[in-house]
């Protein structure tokens, strides 16, 4: 149980390959007593060398039946009006053929081959709901190659 949640992982771009598009994902579990985790959305961001840090938020947990059946209720109209204003709705983990779920941190590309090599940073953190959070498992940060579309 912590109120405070903060992981940050790196990795130099010279051990990946080069030209090559990335994603970084948290991988977790919520066990089923889990609590705190989708009251609050958690800052996810990623930066690569001195480039700019790339910014996102996304919730630890999925609403459950009956958070999501109160929130169609109450907020429905309201969140919808706001989609469409700014184009934002409720990021939550997926999960995975494996069983455990994924939260994409970001995503970045490397450089040609014979490039300098770069420190990538990748971080989630939820520190600003102070609200007690337990029930979660992370496993880590999963860098792999994009699907090329």
């Amino acid at each position: 149980m912590t109120d405070w949640l903060e992981i940050i992982g790196k990795i130099q771009t010279g051990v990946l390959s080069p030209s090559t598009s990335y994603g970084a994902y948290l991988i977790m579990k919520v066990t089923e007593r889990a609590y705190g985790l989708d009251i609050v959305p958690a800052e996810t961001w990623i930066k690569v060398g001195n480039g700019e840090k790339k910014t996102k938020t996304s919730y630890l947990s999925c609403l459950d039946d009956k958070k999501q059946q109160m929130k169609r209720v109450f907020y429905e109209h309201r969140m919808d009006k706001k989609g469409e204003i700014d184009g934002s709705y409720r990021r939550e983990p997926e999960v995975r053929e494996d069983g455990w779920m994924e939260i994409e941190i970001g995503e970045f590309e490397t450089g040609s081959e014979g490039e300098e090599d770069k420190e990538v940073v990748m971080s989630l953190t939820e520190v600003k709901g102070y609200q007690l959070k337990g029930g979660i498992v992370i496993d880590g940060i999963e860098v792999r190659p994009k699907p090329q579309t």
